[in-house]
């Protein structure tokens, strides 16, 4: 990194402008936050600083361009613009099990991880099947959240991203957002939802251990074996 700032003669910094801190003294902050989050060091060993061009030392000509790219936008989404806040520390990667098992590849940006899935599709946007897939790379567990020195609530912008996906309609297969559709309908109406309860316990014995369609998923997975008698009801007959 030294070298590539000192040999060439014309140097140019492309810099995100949420990268841009009023004073040494909040530079000063990041440099002891970054270090302890990432590889648990007191110090960073390659920090380099530079402040412009010298006679007989390093580039003659200097550029730093600011670059915006949707940071903007972002900034604009009171959810969304948490994710502006991130040092770049890896913390959240070096916690995140979606992450250890996918590698940085699969996020197809330069930002991979947890940051990597709300930062991503708020500059690129979400309408490439790559970019509107990020928000549903996490089982929101927390532990980024949990570990973030910057306190950026990532599953709370995952969340809320993953209902911008949903907005824009065609997400998922078609059945999957009509039983969608329908399980919103049945748990708005609390009388329908008892209703149904009561119908799926009182035949629970019809009801087949692989469901059609699902043996993909009955593979690994064993179903949950369906109660006597919904837990409503057996609150109301022994809690009142």
């Amino acid at each position: 990194g030294r070298m590539c700032l000192t040999l060439p003669e014309t140097l140019i910094s492309v810099v995100g402008i949420e990268k841009v801190v009023p004073t040494w003294q909040d530079l000063e902050v990041f440099l002891q936050t970054l270090p302890r989050s990432s590889t648990a060091e007191r110090m960073n060993p390659y920090t380099s600083m530079w402040t412009g061009t010298a006679d007989g030392d390093g580039p003659r000509t200097f550029h730093l361009v600011l670059l915006d790219n949707g940071r903007t936008d972002a900034l604009a989404d009171d959810i969304g613009r948490q994710a502006l806040r991130c040092i770049r520390c890896s913390a959240c990667l070096n916690v995140c099990p979606v992450y250890e098992r996918a590698g940085g590849h699969a996020y197809g940006s330069v930002y991979p991880g947890p940051i990597g899935a709300i930062l991503t599709p708020q500059l690129r946007g979400t309408t490439s099947e790559i970019d509107a897939s990020l928000p549903y790379a996490s089982s929101l567990c927390g532990a980024c959240y949990e570990v973030c020195p910057v306190a950026i609530d990532i599953p709370e912008v995952l969340v809320h991203l993953r209902e911008k996906v949903a907005g824009q309609g065609g997400r998922g297969h078609r059945l999957e957002r009509a039983a969608m559709k329908a399980a919103g309908w049945a748990m708005d109406r609390p009388a329908v939802m008892a209703a149904g309860e009561r119908a799926v316990a009182r035949t629970r014995a019809l009801h087949p251990k692989r469901p059609p369609g699902a043996k993909a998923w009955t593979d690994s997975r064993d179903l949950p074996e369906l109660p006597e008698e919904p837990f409503r009801d057996w609150w109301k007959k022994n809690r009142t």
